[in-house]
């Protein structure tokens, strides 16, 4: 006599891939901007390239909160909670980046193009890049009336440099 065992119902669902541990990092996130679907993407990487247990693929989907976290990152071993915290910080620093001004950005473009301008004698050139560096470290944190400050200060930085460029004989686009 064959005989078959047969569980209806009583199987388990298969374990939260990395895609679906990162979405629902990103349904957690608010808001949804492209800050969040960087983080989102951080997650799914790390997941797949550090090879993340089912355990704590488990614990992320099983996070409802960020207010009640679940401390799913204490489970991974050191070195690869630090990969996550050092792309995660990354992603950070690229959510700041996104909020510089576009008159700041033009003017680090013109200030990339003077660099290679040979006219231009390389301690002038050194010179307004150190300046560069130091208005670019604080755009970052820019909020309200320093945003609106920093927007008109570049696009007059943006216009000075362009004719000093032209002034030493350099072509910029």
């Amino acid at each position: 006599m064959l005989m078959s065992a047969c569980r209806h119902g009583s199987s388990r669902p298969p374990p939260p891939s990395c895609t679906q541990a990162a979405d629902h990092v990103l349904s957690l996130l608010e808001p949804k901007d492209d800050h969040a679907r960087d983080v989102r993407g951080v997650f799914e990487t790390r997941c797949t390239e550090d090879r993340w247990p089912v355990s704590v693929r488990t614990c992320i989907v099983g996070t409802t909160s960020l207010k009640d976290p679940k401390h799913c990152k204490a489970r991974l071993p050191i070195t690869v909670r630090s990969h996550l915290e050092t792309d995660l910080a990354a992603a950070g620093v690229r959510a700041r980046e996104r909020q510089v001004p576009e008159s700041c950005r033009a003017y680090a473009r013109t200030v990339d193009q003077i660099m290679t301008c040979d006219q231009m004698p390389q301690a002038a050139r050194d010179a307004m890049h150190q300046g560069y560096e130091a208005l670019r470290a604080g755009w970052a944190s820019l909020e309200g009336d320093a945003r609106a400050a920093a927007d008109a200060g570049c696009k007059a930085a943006t216009e000075a440099m362009r004719q000093a460029a032209s002034a030493m004989g350099c072509a910029l686009l």
